[in-house]
């Protein structure tokens, strides 16, 4: 099974927030958050550096998903896009589950 074929439609979003960051996973097309975690004291938009895309990644891991390997491109810091309409940053993203039927 492909990654492609195994994928769902989970996107986790890192948009801006007083504080900092907020982390959502949602379905594509909702706005209702599956889960959601605050990260404070995180640099403003536009800035996300290569370890805030890190801590966010470990974050998903805290909550039970995870970064679709093959979502990290050249072109993506860590599988993480810029996403400048939300001023924020967005990755696909599936359960453990889904990651380990696609053979991950």
């Amino acid at each position: 099974m492909t990654t492609e074929s195994a994928c769902g439609d989970l996107m986790a979003t890192c948009t801006a927030a007083d504080s900092g960051y907020m982390l959502r996973v949602v379905r594509d097309g909702s706005s209702e958050p599956l889960a959601e975690k605050d990260l404070t004291h995180w640099p403003d938009w536009p800035v996300f550096p290569v370890d805030a895309a890190h801590a966010a990644g470990s974050e998903l891991v805290m909550l039970g998903y995870m970064i679709w390997p093959d979502s990290i491109t050249p072109d993506s810091l860590l599988g993480w896009q810029p996403v400048k309409e939300e001023r924020g940053w967005s990755a696909r993203v599936g359960t453990f589950d889904q990651l380990k039927d696609a053979g991950i």
